[in-house]
Order: structure tokens, then sequence, then C-alpha cells
């Protein structure tokens, strides 16, 4: 086939699309959160995974658009996600207007920390959301290059040697592939 005909065919196939920027990324959806919503997100992120003098808070590295990109997202498991998120964030405020006559943003971080040691406890009725919320604030955080710096990622990078496994790590393997026969 002449560069003509390679041409052509190209422009009738019918494929995917063009592969992703990763470089400087867009989600082509609108976002979908509330300003009160985000507010609620960043507040309640900085309390779980606080910064440090070294690593910026969630709301100082962009969890904000991570979660509102995630939440808006127009496929199924997103939507799912969409739903458990805001639903939690209104029980957020709920509870806190119960127990202090307050929305959640208006009170003191050892009020705001008494709310969320309730909804993350163990025994609490339904810790959808604190599970769904603590998974998408660690995901978002710890894969960003914030994050990737914080556990020290460096990404594939080649190696001028491999060190190989230590004499600890390969006995361990040695002995479960005896327990498995191999």
């Amino acid at each position: 086939m002449d560069q003509q005909n390679v041409a052509e065919a190209g422009a009738e196939a019918q494929g995917y699309g063009t592969d992703p920027n990763l470089v400087t990324p867009h989600a082509p959806w609108p976002r979908t959160l509330s300003e009160h919503e985000r507010a609620l997100i960043s507040a309640l992120a900085d309390l779980i995974l606080p910064g440090t003098d070294e690593y910026p808070a969630p709301s100082g590295m962009g969890i904000v658009e991570f979660f509102d990109e995630w939440v808006s997202a127009p496929y199924k498991t997103q939507q799912q996600h969409r739903t458990v998120i805001t639903t939690g964030l209104a029980m957020v405020d709920a509870e806190a207007r119960r127990q202090f006559e307050s929305d959640f943003l208006e009170l003191d971080v050892p009020r705001q920390r008494q709310i969320i040691d309730q909804i993350a406890s163990p025994t609490a009725v339904d810790r959808k959301f604190f599970i769904r919320f603590r998974h998408l604030l660690l995901g978002g955080y710890f894969t960003s290059d914030v994050g990737f710096k914080a556990i020290g990622y460096i990404g594939n990078v080649p190696l001028l040697s491999f060190p190989g496994v230590t004499s600890d790590v390969q006995r361990i393997i040695d002995d479960e592939l005896e327990v498995l026969g191999l």
C-alpha cells in the first residue's frame, strides 16, 4: 500500500482516538461539585492527611480539583462514587448541625476532628463515605508529583546495574517456592 492509500485508510479508521496528553492533561467534562462541597473536601482532606514542613497539605497540591474531576466523570463507577461523596459531604454538615448547631466549616478544628473520628470509627453505622473519601484522597495525593516525592518513588528510570534482592528476601522467596513445591 502506498503512502497516499495508508493516509486515506487512516482517515477513515474508527479507533478510540488519540493517546491521552499526560503532560498537560485535560478532562472534557464539566466539573459538578458546588463551591461548598469543594470547601468541605478541602477541609476534610487536610484534617485526614495534614501537610508537613516538607510536603503540602492536600488542599495545597490540588486534591479538590482531583476529586471534582473524578466525581464529575461521566462513567458508571465515578458516578457511583459521586453519589457516595456528595451524600457523605451532606451527612458531615448535617452531623455538625445536629451536634453543634453549625455547619462543619464553621466549627473549630477539635470539633471537626470529633465528627471525622465518628464517621471513621469502625463502629459507625455507615462507613462507605469515609472509606471512599480516604481511598480517593490517598490515591490522588500519592500519585501526584508531591506524593511521589513523599514516598520516595522515582519512577521508571534506567539503572546502571541491578542490585538484586537481599539475602533475607531471597531466603523468603526460596522458602515460599519450597512450600509450593517448585
